[in-house]
């Protein structure tokens, strides 16, 4: 049994599962450590004491923190979940793979750091202290996502001509989720295009995006507001049909070849069924496939390297919206 520690207890870390909505999807760092069969969760820590409390109460956890360092210390976890904002992660990484007591496992919320140079310094850290090192781009972790990539590498939808999505809030905070998908699920990015046409202030725009993949295939990302409402959404066409991702990807729609049933010669695409499975409580199998790997050695499902290529791609956007260029990505 793994002794595990939450870093954050804000919304994904704990307080979602308050959520009288989300009843029955485990989707929180917390709630996913007191479900998984390997792991136990001894401790938690966040900077406000009034979360901190919630969080402590909600798991019946007493060993309750608003220091990292003296968690660390103290509690000595073998694993921990760092759900601390965006832009603290490589500094609360960072803090576990250099301190005394090192964990065997991290699983940091999405994005790994703020740049790729300091993600690479966080995998390359990870791999000196042999450290098990994931990221909790959740996508991954679905059961219908993980059949959607099966169907796609046996060549069921032909080869793939173009991807298209929407998202809304930054770049780095959900972008980066889209491109880490796009990477499961139809392969490499060569080059970007980043264009800032919502203007929005703030560390983290949120681009569109233009995505030159390694099978020569386009992708392309659109940005909407989020002030109206939420959105991310994925479509995929291949040479044999498309698959659109829709519901924040809850829903997968087919669509396959068939004859035109109006113009004699013609191909058309139309709905074909299919079950792909759901994308609940993905946070248990990540945290059960952390525990995994570190038992095992093994890759996690969505490692360290994932984190920074997708950071790679981020960046790439950022820096062509600047300089009105294409930047390739150097892998």
């Amino acid at each position: 049994m793994y002794r595990c520690a939450v870093i954050g207890c804000g919304k994904i870390g704990s307080e979602f599962a308050a959520d009288p909505l989300m009843k029955g999807d485990v989707f929180t760092h917390a709630e996913a450590y007191t479900r998984c069969r390997n792991t136990e969760l001894v401790a938690v820590c966040d900077r406000d004491p009034s979360r901190l409390s919630r969080c402590g109460e909600l798991w019946n956890i007493t060993a309750r923190y608003t220091r990292v360092v003296a968690l660390i210390e103290t509690e000595k976890p073998d694993i921990v979940s760092v759900c601390t904002p965006d832009d603290t992660h490589y500094e609360v990484v960072r803090q576990f793979l250099t301190g005394v007591n090192v964990p065997r496992g991290v699983l940091c919320e999405k994005p790994l750091a703020s740049t790729p140079e300091q993600a690479r310094e966080l995998v390359e850290l990870a791999r000196k202290k042999g450290v098990v090192l994931a990221v909790a781009y959740m996508r991954r972790f679905a059961d219908n996502m993980r059949a959607l990539k099966a169907f796609l590498s046996e060549g069921k939808l032909g080869v793939i001509q173009g991807v298209s999505g929407w998202y809304t809030k930054g770049t780095l905070h959900n972008g980066s989720h889209w491109f880490d998908l796009l990477r499961f699920l139809v392969g490499e990015v060569k080059w970007v295009i980043g264009i800032d046409t919502l203007k929005e202030a703030g560390k983290d725009p949120t681009l569109d995006v233009l995505l030159g993949m390694a099978n020569g295939a386009l992708a392309s990302l659109r940005a909407v507001s989020a002030q109206h409402y939420t959105i991310f959404e994925a479509d995929i066409l291949g040479s044999l049909g498309r698959v659109q991702l829709v519901d924040s990807c809850f829903r997968i729609d087919l669509s396959l070849t068939v004859s035109s049933p109006r113009y004699s010669g013609y191909i058309e695409l139309a709905p074909a069924p299919s079950d792909y499975g759901d994308r609940k409580n993905l946070m248990l199998r990540a945290v059960e496939d952390l525990a995994h790997c570190v038992r095992t050695g093994d890759l996690p499902a969505c490692s360290g390297e994932d984190g920074m290529a997708a950071l790679q791609i981020c960046w790439a956007a950022f820096r062509s919206a600047q300089t009105g260029s294409r930047v390739e990505i150097i892998s």
